[in-house]
Parts: structure tokens; sequence; C-alpha cells
């Protein structure tokens, strides 16, 4: 007799073909973002001089300080809603889209103002009227239309077109920095390839939900802002610990000590962002099943959490080995005039793993409606981040900025640990770390023998050795490996319509 799947494991194998494919989309999409991304900073570093990398760095990390008051993280809510209710959808859209307008026309106008007063340099300025432009404006009033996608899971059009602005702002800067290098021109072209993905995130949101009119409703408005309350700190906080240290480090070492510290900004910072995909893909089902399935819940954030850290580990040791090639490939300097910015670039992929169980901790406190917990841990994390430098950058140089940052995520994770000390018991990461740290030695070990023949190549060879040991030292239990099979096999068979 044939065993007849309980409806529960069939809805929990549902749901994990679900995320699955959103998560393949998300991840593919952002690791080819990635690549583009490492080949148009090398552009633009290979292009301006330290001065003009360390403008670069300050113009891109200025602005984004002020992200959260041009959304006050009004996304989430709106995904949340429009799941929910998809009979909301424009109506929560529009609203929305015009509360973010104004936001950031608002923040535009503070962070110009202050521009004005702090800094005399005409090109400096531009810079970062050019940077607020494309990472204030255009990325907040992008926000609701994205959201209704995540909403309606139709996170493969995010990808496709995160590649082809992605492809935009490459092309864009490639043409700036031949013509009229500096860092201006550089956060100009990068705005023309964020232009583009607006155009078409809009277009996407309209093919897949219908058009219906623009309209504002004001007291959804006031609501939405109401709601983003602990949404807004969190960011807040988070942004200050993450970003505030260019304008620190400027500010106490000049912009010298800049430019040696944004190339290795610019390499780990995206690959930190990739955190966020597990929370795209997770969180609206951990939100269900938090309510309706308590033993899949539990489930999904262990998976959840076990795979992050599965994910981070190798990245983070795989840049530290091959930091110097890396560098060297990226800046085309030889490697004593960037040892230290490959110093610094080694500490900072020790976040890499904190940063990473950090995102996906989040993400189980705010479907646990335990929103201040996650505001409280990120305010510590800010004040560290901000102490820290202030006082350590003149006694240690640059890499106190990287020795902070491993304080403040180091610091996030025992609040999130100690927020969750039954969950996290029985996740058995102790003795996934012990394991993962072996494998990635070993990869980091025979990715750098084979780096000196051909970077891709060691590259390669590292991740085949890391998977090979982890597959030999059982880290995933016969359960998860199961649930992955299904998770790689189901959205296969929809995409080359073999069944569901």
């Amino acid at each position: 007799m044939t065993a007849v799947e309980p409806p529960e494991a069939r809805d929990f194998g549902r749901e994990s073909s679900r995320i699955g494919l959103n998560l393949a989309s998300l991840v593919a999409s952002r690791f080819f973002c990635l690549a583009l991304s490492i080949v148009q900073v090398g552009i633009i570093l290979r292009a301006l001089p330290i001065d003009g990398r360390g403008q670069f760095g300050y113009a891109l990390s200025f602005p984004k300080l002020f992200t959260v008051f041009a959304t006050l993280g009004i996304q989430r809510l709106i995904v949340r809603n429009i799941a929910r209710n998809p009979r909301i959808a424009w109506t929560h859209v529009w609203t929305a889209a015009t509360v973010v307008t104004v936001l950031s026309t608002m923040v535009t106008v503070v962070i110009m103002g202050s521009i004005l007063l702090i800094e005399d340099d005409p090109v400096v300025r531009a810079a970062v009227f050019l940077a607020t432009l494309s990472v204030i404006v255009l990325w907040a009033v992008q926000r609701p239309f994205e959201g209704l996608l995540i909403a309606k899971e139709k996170m493969v059009y995010i990808a496709v077109i995160n590649i082809v602005a992605g492809a935009a702002r490459l092309g864009s800067v490639w043409v700036a920095m031949g013509r009229a290098p500096s860092s201006a021109s550089a956060h100009g072209a990068i705005a023309v390839g964020n232009v583009i993905g607006f155009v078409l995130m809009v277009a996407a949101a309209i093919a897949v939900a219908g058009w219906e009119r623009p309209r504002l409703r004001l007291s959804l408005a006031f609501g939405q802002i109401r709601e983003t309350i602990p949404f807004s700190f969190s960011i807040f906080f988070s942004m200050v610990y993450f970003l505030s240290d260019m304008a620190i480090l400027k500010w106490r070492l000049g912009e010298t000590a800049a430019g040696v510290y944004t190339p290795a900004q610019r390499i780990i910072e995206p690959l930190l962002m990739v955190a966020g995909i597990w929370g795209t893909a997770v969180f609206p089902a951990l939100c269900r099943f938090s309510v309706d399935d308590p033993d899949a819940y539990i489930r999904l954030k262990a998976t959840s959490a076990r795979l992050a850290l599965l994910a981070a580990f190798p990245i983070g040791f795989g840049i530290a080995f091959l930091a110097e090639p890396i560098m060297v490939l990226l800046t085309g300097e030889n490697a004593g005039d960037i040892a230290e910015t490959v110093f610094v670039l080694r500490l900072l992929c020790v976040v890499t793993p904190f940063f990473y169980f950090n995102a996906v901790g989040q993400e189980f406190l705010y479907s646990a409606h335990r929103n201040w917990f996650v505001a409280g841990s990120y305010g510590c994390a800010a004040a560290i981040s901000v102490s820290m430098n202030v006082l350590l950058i003149p006694r240690l140089g640059v890499p106190a900025v990287a020795v902070t940052a491993i304080a403040a995520n180091v610091a996030v994770s025992a609040a999130f640990v100690w927020g969750m000390q039954r969950e996290y018991g029985t996740m058995g990461l102790f003795s996934l770390v012990a394991r993962t740290t072996l494998a990635c030695a070993v990869m980091g070990v025979a990715a750098y023998l084979i780096a000196p023949v051909s970077l891709v190549l060691g590259v390669a060879a590292g991740g085949v050795v890391y998977v090979g040991l982890q597959l030999a030292l059982r880290t995933l239990t016969p359960a998860e490996r199961r649930l992955l099979l299904r998770m790689a096999q189901d959205p296969l068979r929809r995409l080359t319509g073999r069944g569901a």
C-alpha cells in the first residue's frame, strides 16, 4: 500500500517549493548582478585616483544613512497587506508611492542642505546629489511596486529586472568613465541604470496586477506611517551601524583613508546584502505558518537559519583566502600598494556569518511580532558602531572600521540568541558551525593554491571541495536533505512544464 502523505506535509512541501523557486531566482539574479557590480566597481576604481575613490565611497554612504526616512520600512507592510487581500493592492501601492515620494523629496532637501554646509568641493556635492537621486528617490519610489510583486510571489520578474538594471548600470558606467571620469559622473551613470530598473518595475507590477488609476487615501497614508514606526527604528539603527563607518572615517582621517576602505567595502557590502534574500523569500511563509501551522513554522525557522549559515561561511572564508588576487584584479595595483585594503577586507569577512545569522533571525522575531526587540538590538549595535569608530579610528586607522563592524554584528547575534534561547537551542547550530568551519578551511586552502593559475578555477575548485566535504561530514540532517532536494526539483519541474 502506498503511504499517503499527510495534508500538513504536503502543504509544507508546496510552500518549500514556492520558496525554493523564489529563492533560486533571487539568488541567481543577485549573484549575477554582483558579478556585474564587481566589474562596475573595477571600472570606477581603475579610472579614479585614490582621493576620487574616497569621494565615490563617501557620496554613496552619506545618502544611505537617510534611506529609512524615505520609506519608513513601508514595503514590509505592503507585502503583508497585499498577500492577505490582493483586492486592495493598487489602493495601498498608490498611497504608499505618494507617501514615499513626499518623504524622499524632503530627505533630498535635508541631504543637500547638510552637504552644502559641510562640504566645499563642487565635485563631491554633485556626486552626493546624484547618489541621492539614485539611492534615495528612485529606490524609495520603486519599493511599493516591488512590494506588490513580492506579495504576489512574482520574484522571477524582480530577478529579471534586477539583471537588466545591473547591465544598464554597467554600460552607463563604462561610457561615463571613458569620457569624463569623476566620482560625480560615476554616480550619474549608476542613476541612469536605476531609472531603467524603476520603469521596468512599474511596468511589471501593472502586467501582474492590471492597471488601476492612481488614487490616494489620506487615512490609509497616515495608517501606513503609524504601523511602520517599529520597522523604521529597526532600519534606521541598522543603517547607522552598517553605513556610518565611511562618514566617520572620512571625518577622522580624510579622503585617503576612505579611499583605502572603499574597495573592501564595495566588495563585502553586496555579499552581505545577499542575506536579505533569505528574509524576502521566507518571511511571508513564516507569517502564515506562525498562525496556521506551528510545526511547519518551527521546521521552516530551523531550516532557514541553518541554510543561511551554510551559505555565509564559504562566502566569508572564500573572500578571505582570495582577498589579495581579488583586490589586485579590481584595482590594478600590485600587492604592496593595497596591503592595508586586503587586510581590512579579510577582517570584514569575519562579519559575514554573523550578518547572515542576524538577517534570518530578525525575520523570526518579526513573524512573532517582537518588532521592538529587533529595534532595540539594532539600537545597541548602532551605539557600539558609532562610539567604537569615533574612539578607535584615530588609534588603529582604517582597520578599526572592520573591528567595529565585527563587534556590532556579534552584539546583534548575542541579543537574538538571548531572545530566542529555546528555539536556537534545538537547531544544532554548534555542530553545523564546527563542521562548516572545517569544510571552509579545506576549501580555502584549495582555492588559494589554485588561484595563482586561475582565479575563476580557484573559486570553482573551492566550491566543489566545500560541497563534497559537507556531504561527507553529513552536516545536513536527512530531513533537510530531502527538503532541499524537493526545493530544487519542484521549481525545475514547473519551469520545464513537467508537473507542479
